[in-house]
């Protein structure tokens, strides 16, 4: 059985990937790491280039490069580089952890290949809770096509295990015509990618979060800060914690939760990340990109205003 644990990362997410990899190794986690490249400046890291192997697209099979050409046609509010993760699927492993940059590990994720082999895919999140508003359009009409418990089966696309298996790929090729036969509902990127995939294919999913497992939310935004993690485990009804998922937006390292992203740092680049961080905030600079991803946002929305429902 061969496993290991799939990155995508360039030059620009260097430094969350190398707290990445340096949270996954600290737990005592030994399973091989593969970085594909996402595009842009490569990683120059020697940290994160010591620790794993290094991918380019091109060296996948031409199944793989012509899935992601196709992806890609349907994705059209997904960069490119993000898709690449789906390459995976085409790799010689039987099964893969996939994990975002803006993770960082809380225990070994060897654990999440201990669960029984029958499902397909094993998660710990609670993005079922969110009733799909960041998946679809219109939410309501997925339960119509696929069932009234469809949104509940929803995964993020930041972390997930897969037990691959030939149908899945058959199931994501299907998805691919599901989107371009119905324009109006899915948004266009990865996630929602994933959901409509696992639905068609009927897939078998294990979501760590529900019960009777009951592990802890890895969404960061859950957490006001370290201190409330820890309390959160050590309380009378905590559980387990796989990992924390800084989604959403790039973290800036503003909010307090954030510190765990300078993990890998000593005290001395520690301090000068928080200096650095600090006049920016001062600066005004991160209201000005803040300013900026809202002008982002409106002119998409503008944009899809334009495509008709289905």
């Amino acid at each position: 059985m061969k496993r290991g644990i799939y990155l995508v990362a360039n030059q620009k997410s260097e430094m969350l990937c190398e707290n990445l990899v340096y949270s996954i190794r600290s737990t005592g986690c030994t399973l091989p790491i593969r970085l594909i490249h996402f595009g842009g400046a490569k990683i120059k890291s020697k940290a994160i280039l010591d620790e794993v192997e290094f991918l380019e697209i091109e060296g996948f099979s031409h199944e793989a490069l012509e899935f992601l050409s196709e992806l890609q046609k349907i994705l059209t509010w997904c960069p490119c580089g993000f898709l690449n993760r789906f390459l995976a699927f085409f790799s010689d492993w039987d099964e893969f952890i996939y994990s975002d940059n803006d993770v960082v590990a809380l225990r070994n994720w060897e654990e999440l290949f201990e669960f029984p082999a029958f499902y397909n895919i094993v998660h710990a999140d609670r993005e079922y809770l969110t009733n799909g508003k960041y998946n679809f359009y219109n939410p309501g009409k997925v339960n119509n096509l696929f069932g009234q418990e469809a949104l509940d089966a929803a995964f993020t696309a930041g972390h997930f295990l897969v037990r691959k298996n030939e149908a899945m790929i058959k199931d994501m090729r299907t998805a691919i015509e599901w989107f371009g036969a119905n324009t109006g509902i899915a948004k266009q990127h990865d996630q929602a990618f994933l959901h409509i995939s696992a639905l068609i294919g009927k897939w078998n999913i294990l979501n760590l979060c529900k019960p009777p497992n009951n592990w802890l939310t890895s969404w960061a935004g859950d957490y006001k800060n370290s201190l409330s993690l820890i309390q959160a485990t050590q309380s009378s009804v905590g559980g387990k914690i796989s990992h924390l998922h800084y989604s959403g937006e790039t973290p800036e390292g503003l909010r307090a939760i954030e510190d765990l992203l300078l993990s890998n740092k000593g005290n001395k680049h520690r301090l000068k990340s928080s200096t650095i961080i600090g006049l920016k905030y001062h600066s005004g600079f991160f209201y000005m990109k803040m300013l900026q991803r809202k002008l982002k946002k409106k002119l998409r929305t503008y944009q899809f205003s334009k495509i008709k429902f289905v």
